[in-house]
């Protein structure tokens, strides 16, 4: 077997966790982002202001509730997404030096 089908089985091993782990933060934080777009919008004291506010601290419990280990995941996830783009620029490499050999 040769060096890149090595790389591609090394990238498929873990990719589909990545693909799982990626979609449960990319959810969380796309609510996190909304609301703290809400809350730039308005003026500090207000009372939408704190209302928006109590809904971070709502959406704050209700991860930690149901996703207690969701650092841990997001950790996970930031270590698969570095570690499968260096995989990519690997194959990459392997592809562009087997080009550069066959001219």
């Amino acid at each position: 077997m040769d060096q890149r089908q090595h790389y591609k089985d090394d990238f498929n091993a873990e990719y589909d966790e990545y693909r799982i782990l990626h979609a449960r933060v990319e959810s969380v934080t796309r609510r996190f982002t909304k609301l703290d777009a809400q809350c730039k919008r308005l003026a500090p004291g207000t009372k939408e202001y704190q209302e928006v506010h109590e809904q971070v601290l709502q959406e704050y419990k209700k991860v930690k509730q149901h996703s207690p280990n969701y650092y841990e995941e997001k950790q996970r996830c930031e270590y698969l997404h570095n570690k499968l783009a260096h995989i990519k620029r690997l194959i990459a490499d392997f592809d562009q030096r087997r080009a550069q050999s066959w001219l």
